[in-house]
């Protein structure tokens, strides 16, 4: 009776592990429910409390997404200087910068 009971604990957990690997390709990083989950926020510029101490210092916070593919022909042709991979990605950018001194670095 035990090994029965170990087989079949062994199928279930061969089943899900198949179920896994198989939802896998599907997962949308984009999706706001599936970054929410894994504790992503938006990508936003926030304030840094360890070296804000006379002057507010600003960075990059949250999750930050990129991907690259290669380019489609008909995107292609119509490039003055053609390239083979295109990229996309999602960031925080700073209008402006200014330099700071944090204990005596500059």
């Amino acid at each position: 009776m035990g090994s029965v009971k170990s087989a079949g604990l062994s199928v279930l957990l061969l089943s899900f592990l198949f179920y896994i690997a198989d939802a896998y390709p599907n997962i949308d990083l984009n999706s706001k429910i599936f970054t929410d989950t894994m504790g992503c926020e938006e990508c936003k510029l926030g304030m840094n409390n360890l070296f804000s101490r006379d002057r507010p210092v600003y960075q990059c916070m949250g999750c930050c997404f990129s991907r690259a593919y290669p380019t489609p022909l008909t995107a292609m042709t119509k490039m003055e200087i053609p390239k083979n991979i295109t990229s996309e990605a999602t960031c925080c950018v700073a209008k402006d910068y200014y330099e700071v001194e944090v204990y005596g670095i500059r």
